[in-house]
């Protein structure tokens, strides 16, 4: 085998242990963000809520959340891209990507901030 192969086939690898390893770090996070979609599309505000993180619940008490929710509510979502995964002195978050349909017919793309608190994965930030 050439040295050209060989930096083929090492470089093929780590690029395909560095996507295993994002969407390993990335799969709780994202079926976070995926609980909560599915809560405000079925227009379970309440629960949706719960999985908020204490900072973005003090940002909107529950009567604004779900009022802000109700002025466009998401219908669909895409999630197909894992987003990514970073743990500081300690503290988890992670930016997962979705594409968010609403009943206006409306389509958008978001970023969806998540935070470990505890032992749960929590949306914080602006919540869609």
């Amino acid at each position: 085998m050439s040295i050209i192969g060989v930096v083929v086939v090492c470089c093929g690898g780590g690029v395909a242990g560095i996507f295993f390893l994002a969407n390993s770090s990335t799969k709780a996070p994202k079926a976070a963000a995926d609980d909560f979609l599915t809560g405000l599309e079925a227009g379970n505000t309440q629960a949706a809520y719960k999985l908020l993180c204490g900072q973005t619940q003090n940002a909107y008490g529950p009567e604004t959340f779900d009022a802000y929710v109700k002025k466009n509510q998401p219908t669909a979502h895409d999630m197909s891209f894992g987003g990514s995964y970073n743990n500081t002195n300690g503290i988890e978050t992670a930016s997962i990507s979705a594409t968010v349909t609403y009943k206006s017919g409306g389509k958008s793309s978001h970023e969806f901030a998540m935070r470990k608190e505890g032992d749960a994965w929590k949306v914080c930030g602006n919540p869609y």
